[in-house]
């Protein structure tokens, strides 16, 4: 019995360790990460269009959810800052984005969007890539 117990704890604290330090995501987890990288190429030529600042994080893997977060939120603000053939790009991004924060576990001791630094839209945009290449290995 008491065999069953710790092999149980031991189970259950894999599990645990596994979630919060960025495992695979699941099939449709890699699915949405390679849908949004590729949506990402799209935006690529609207770099030099836009020139304000987005909060643009640069979190640890166990703060991905966070992170995602925020980009989604500055993702809402580019809306009207875009020109219309990318409207309907920025909002199947955001479709995704949303989607793939439900198969992420929520970090712990992440900050805010607002304590990020704020950076151009390039810079925003290749974190962004960045971000979700690393959740995709």
């Amino acid at each position: 019995m008491m065999c069953k117990v710790l092999i149980f704890s031991c189970i259950s604290a894999v599990m645990l360790m596994t979630a919060a330090y960025g495992a695979s995501l699941s099939e449709e987890g890699d699915r949405l990460l390679k849908a949004l990288i590729e949506d990402l190429k799209f935006l690529e030529k609207s770099k030099d269009k836009i020139h304000f600042d987005l909060y643009t994080p640069n979190e640890k893997q166990e703060c991905s959810r966070t992170s995602l977060q925020c980009y989604l939120t500055e993702l809402g603000t580019l809306e009207n800052e875009i020109e219309d053939e990318d409207v309907d790009n920025l909002r199947n991004i955001k479709k995704n984005l949303q989607s793939l924060m439900g198969l992420i576990p929520r970090g712990t001791g992440c900050k805010i969007c607002e304590a990020n630094d704020k950076k151009n839209f390039p810079a925003f945009h290749q974190e962004l890539n960045n971000l979700l290449r690393s959740m995709l290995k």
